[in-house]
């Protein structure tokens, strides 16, 4: 298998990780070392944009680091509602939630809606999709000019 067809593989694999999220809503917080816990809110979705396979001294893949770009409701109002980040270290206790850390050791947890849990987030969730569908031209242009930013920004990260 060639590299590029590895890194193709694996960030297929990884994507398919964040696909329920995407598909049935999710909520996320950070958490930072010396600060307080901040509850980021509704995400609308998440996208692996690159790949960086990270290799040990015998030239075996010993881990893959990637790069996140996730968006969260309302990113429509502005840049500071979309991101990208250099996952360094991931985990998955189960299908509901995601904990990935980030390559300044910032740690987000994100889970999966639950509509007896969740009652606002549910509610929130239904009536962001219902907007976006009705403003579909709108957020197609805004997710190609977010997209291309961001794609951008993950090829040029160290």
């Amino acid at each position: 298998m060639s590299m590029a067809e590895f890194i193709q593989e694996e960030k297929a694999k990884l994507q398919a990780l964040f696909e329920p999220f995407n598909e049935r809503g999710s909520w996320m917080r950070l958490s930072e070392k010396g600060m307080t816990t901040l509850v980021l809110g509704l995400v609308d979705s998440f996208l692996v944009t690159r790949v960086a396979p990270q290799f040990d001294a015998g030239g075996q893949v010993k881990k893959v680091d990637f790069w996140l770009f996730f968006k969260m409701a309302g990113y429509h109002h502005g840049f500071q509602f979309s991101h990208t980040i250099k996952v360094v270290a991931w985990s998955q206790d189960d299908t509901y939630l995601i904990d990935l850390v980030d390559d300044f050791g910032r740690e987000y947890h994100v889970e999966l809606l639950f509509p007896t849990l969740d009652l606002e987030y549910v509610a929130d969730w239904k009536d962001w999709k219902k907007y976006k569908a009705e403003n579909r031209d709108m957020f197609e242009r805004t997710d190609a000019d977010l997209l291309e930013e961001h794609i951008r920004m993950a090829e040029e990260w160290e």
